[in-house]
């Protein structure tokens, strides 16, 4: 079950179900300042930001929300779609019903997808990318895995089980620090499993126009790019995007994985504190940086 997050000034902070056509939206806003918008990766909920949020709550105005099918954003209707630009859209929502524009995306692995998506569709949305450990998407084998296990009639609470998906799931978590590594593989084991399945699929039909080097060219703002040193296929898809960037930092962070901000929440809330000044006081002259 999931419990939602209740801050303590609910006049300024706690949470709220948007409700769509196509299923209930669950987000939150914490803190005062420069927005942030938080965007999670593949079947993860907003809580793989928390340890992050608590110190960049202090001087932002963050929105976390799970997406369309994932942890309380659900259930989904049963007409629902999952591609990318059906996330996308549900983020615009968020964002409209939050009052927010103009921020500053922080998106998360296959997240980034759905950043880009958004930012082009609905360019007054974001003023700057942050890419946390990109990814394109899934493999075609890791696809067909997803296939194989993932009937809609199946709940995923069970296909834990199958060698394969924990083996899947476990190496993407395996440097979370718990309690949050649980936290993470419930989520997994929850969410709706058409949602996850056609999600993937979804991600890997939209890379094909690369998306991501479209944005990353065409941006007249600065990037910041952040992936652990441990992370070798988020390094690899950063520092092809890094080389596009017409301004922005690359930082990777020593002794750090997949989830840097969970392994180093405060490490992590700092480089977003610096870029997010630099981006007032600097406007568009960020020194890129390696």
């Amino acid at each position: 079950m999931f419990l939602p997050y209740i801050g303590d000034d609910k006049s300024a902070n706690g949470y709220m179900i948007l409700p769509t056509n196509n299923g209930p939206l669950y987000y939150e806003v914490l803190g005062e300042g420069q927005p942030l918008v938080l965007i999670s990766g593949w079947a993860m909920s907003c809580e793989c930001w928390r340890p992050a949020v608590e110190f960049l709550a202090a001087g932002h105005r963050c929105l976390l929300y799970d997406a369309r099918g994932m942890a309380r954003s659900q259930p989904a209707d049963a007409t629902a779609s999952f591609t990318i630009e059906d996330h996308a859209e549900d983020l615009h929502a968020v964002m409209d019903a939050a009052g927010m524009f103009d921020a500053v995306f922080i998106a998360h692995e296959m997240g980034a997808l759905m950043a880009a998506a958004c930012a082009d569709a609905h360019p007054q949305d974001v003023r700057s990318l942050v890419l946390v450990s990109p990814r394109a998407s899934f493999s075609k084998d890791e696809i067909k895995s997803l296939s194989v296990f993932t009937p809609a009639s199946l709940a995923l609470r069970e296909i834990a089980s199958f060698p394969l998906i924990r083996n899947l799931v476990a190496l993407r978590f395996r440097h979370a620090p718990q309690p949050y590594r649980d936290t993470l593989f419930d989520d997994f084991a929850e969410l709706s499993p058409r949602a996850a399945y056609e999600t993937a699929l979804a991600a890997a039909e939209y890379y094909e126009s690369r998306p991501l080097e479209k944005i990353v060219k065409a941006s007249s703002t600065p990037l910041l790019l952040v992936c652990g040193e441990k992370d070798k296929a988020g390094l690899t898809q950063a520092r092809q995007l890094f080389s596009l960037a017409k301004s922005g930092k690359f930082a990777r962070m020593k002794d750090c994985g997949f989830l840097p901000m969970l392994e180093y929440a405060r490490q992590f809330a700092r480089l977003i504190d610096d870029f997010t000044d630099a981006l007032i006081t600097e406007g568009n002259t960020i020194i890129p940086i390696e």
